[in-house]
This record gives structure tokens, sequence and C-alpha cells, in this order.
């Protein structure tokens, strides 16, 4: 091959490795979507059962059954997949809109239906990312799992600046009730989506195989990432949407500072993805993780001005750690499998190990937490201080 066709020939690979097909662009046009009214659940709907139920109890109760759901919806994910993958979307966003209906039109009282409504949008968690999720680990190699995580990442972020902003602003003014069924008309879009999404489907089961987190090899160590890391991501979901609407008291400035914390997650996206090209991932995931330890320890003092400074600066551990975490994470589950069955098998595994550490931060929420001065508000700190690093250190060999 002569040194012009040589270089025409890498150009094209090149060229060919920036285009994602129209499945992944669907894929993120969904995630698009999804992340429009989650960010509104994670922020507004927490917010709410704080004020209506007037305790965190509410916010976890809700939070527990939602994951309770998510997991067993997420293996029944994998049995309509044996049909067809497309019916996963359609019954995730019709369990969305059931789930949104309920809370608009039970407002004043939500927190009395916190387990029916936690259920419901549970279900439409799991079945949404069981095809996610094994779209991810069976059709993107290493660099366009990174690529298609990055631009989901921003992407999600960026509506993440609008969905804040928005919604604070129609809550204040115009009542909760008036922006749950605005989001309803999204949810109905996505449900149109799902009609035109491909139609796949997986041949087998997934075999969950319990005794790999028993078997002394690399894997395993990726497996305990999956449970270590959960509480630290809840701990800063609810820092940015609960405890700081405590301190705040507005929904509106909620928004604003949420979109604030937003546009600097975008930067940060962007700035890892340059990065990459002067530094390893290993090495970036490091200084995430360190991050993410710094960081936590401005929790120690909780005040309006450190819940913010802590909104802005975790971006900087989930763009370098969190978020590649996940990607090492479900490579390692389609890497460590010898077929099908065993790659959807690791994928469940994850998203119970996950689940489950989910479902603790939040029980300990609900049995020890009043305000700040309890013993577990520092107990969380000083675990989520120390578990980044840690999870760095036991995926390191498999980044």
């Amino acid at each position: 091959m002569s040194q012009v066709e040589k270089t025409t020939h890498e150009g094209k690979n090149k060229q060919n490795d920036n285009i994602l097909s129209r499945e992944s662009k669907m894929m993120i046009l969904m995630r698009l979507i999804y992340s429009v009214f989650k960010s509104f659940v994670l922020i507004y709907i927490n917010i709410y059962l704080w004020k209506v139920g007037k305790s965190i109890q509410a916010v976890a109760v809700f939070n527990i059954f939602n994951y309770i759901a998510a997991t067993g919806s997420f293996y029944l994910g994998n049995i309509i997949a044996l049909k067809n993958m497309r019916y996963n979307y359609i019954l995730s966003s019709l369990s969305f809109m059931f789930a949104f209906a309920l809370t608009g039109f039970f407002s004043e009282t939500i927190s009395s239906y916190a387990i029916i409504i936690g259920l419901l949008g549970g279900c439409g968690d799991g079945l949404f990312f069981f095809n996610l999720n094994s779209f991810q680990s069976s059709q993107l190699d290493t660099e366009s799992i990174d690529k298609f995580m990055s631009i989901n990442g921003a992407l999600n972020k960026a509506s993440s600046i609008i969905t804040p902003l928005v919604s604070g602003f129609v809550i204040e003014f115009y009542g909760f009730r008036v922006m749950t069924f605005m989001l309803l008309i999204f949810i109905f879009i996505q449900l149109i989506l799902s009609f035109n999404m491909s139609s796949h489907k997986v041949t087998v089961l997934g075999d969950v195989n319990i005794k790999k987190l028993f078997v002394k090899d690399q894997y395993r160590k990726v497996l305990i990432s999956n449970l270590l890391m959960p509480p630290y991501s809840q701990f800063t979901a609810i820092a940015n949407s609960v405890f700081l609407y405590s301190v705040v008291v507005r929904e509106s400035v909620i928004g604003f500072i949420n979109s604030g914390f937003s546009i600097f997650s975008i930067f940060m996206f962007i700035m890892y993805r340059r990065a990459l090209v002067y530094k390893s991932r290993k090495q970036l995931m490091f200084w995430g993780s360190l991050a993410c330890t710094i960081i936590i320890m401005l929790m120690f003092k909780p005040s309006i001005y450190t819940f913010i400074a802590y909104g802005f600066l975790t971006s900087i551990g989930a763009a370098l750690f969190q978020t590649p975490l996940v990607g090492v994470q479900l490579r390692s589950a389609k890497k460590h499998s010898v077929n099908e069955a065993d790659m959807l098998g690791n994928l469940m595994l994850r998203v119970i190990l996950l689940n489950t550490g989910r479902i603790v931060f939040f029980v300990l929420l609900y049995n020890f937490f009043d305000d700040y001065t309890s013993p577990i508000f520092s107990v969380l700190l000083v675990y989520n201080m120390f578990v980044p690093l840690m999870s760095y250190s036991i995926v390191r060999d498999e980044i």
C-alpha cells in the first residue's frame, strides 16, 4: 500500500470512528428525553416529597421502592427482549406516563403514594436500562462506548440546564401539578420514538451467577465497585436537591443553581475528552477519584455555600472518574463473559449490586437521619471520602 493510499485508508477509518450508527443516535435521543424528566424526578419530586412529608422518610420510601422495582424490571426486560426489545421501550414509557399522571393528580398528598409512584418509576427505569446497557455492552467497543457515554453525558447535562430552570419557575409560580403534566408531553414523545426503534431481540435469558462475587479474579473487583459507589452518587443527588432546598427554600433558585451545576458539568465532560489526547484514561480516572475524595470534605460544614461549592466541584469527579467507571464496568461485563447468556447475567448482577447499594443508602437515611447533626450524616461522609479511591484501586487493572 502506498503512503497516499495508507493515509487515505487511515483517514476513512478515522472518519468512520466519528460517525455514530442510526441505532446509537436513536439511543442518545431516547436517553436525552429520559434525562429531561429524570432530572425533574431527582430534584423536584424528591423535594416535594420532603416538603409534603415533612421529613426525609417519604423521600427514602420513594427511592427504596423505585430501586426495588428497577431491579426486578431489569430481569423482566430480558424476558420481554426475547420477543422484541422495542416492547421494553414502549412499556417503559407507559410506566413513566402512569407515574407522572399519578404524581400530578395526587400532588398535594404525594407522600401517601410514594410506594406506588416509586414502583411505577422503577419499572420504567429497569426496562429502559436493560435495553441501554445491553446495547452498550454488546454493540460498542472500548473507544465507541467512551464516545457514546461522553456524548450522552454532555447532552444529558445540556438538557438538565433547561429542565431545573424551567421546572423551578413553573412550580413556584404555577404549581407542581402544572409542571408534572407538562413533562407528560416529553414522555409521550418518547413513546412515539419507541415505536420507531429498530426491532431487535436477544436470544437467551441472562444467567445470573452470584458465585462470581466469591471467585478471586479481576472481575470480582469490578463487581464490588458496583456495590461501593452508589452511596456516593445518591448522596450527591440528595445534596443537590433536598439538602440544598433545605437552606434555599425556593424552587426557582434551586433550578437556577442546578442549571449552573449542569453548565460546569458539560465543560468538564468536554475537558475530559480533550485530556484523553494527552493523558491516559487510567491517569485521569485516578485524578477524578482523588477529586471525589477531596470534594466530599466540604460537606462536613453544611451550609448554602458548601452545598453550592460541592454541586459545582463534584462535576470534576463525575467527568473524570464516575462516568468512565461505568464504561469500565460495562466493558468488563462483556469481556468476562463466555456467551450472550453470561453477558446478560453479568449486566443483571451489576444492576442488583448497584441497586443494593442505593437501597442501603436510603434505608440508612430512613432509619437514622433527622438533620445534619445526625451521626449517620458523618458516617456517610467518611465512607464517601474513602470509596472513590478504593473503587479506583480495585478496577485500575481493567481500565
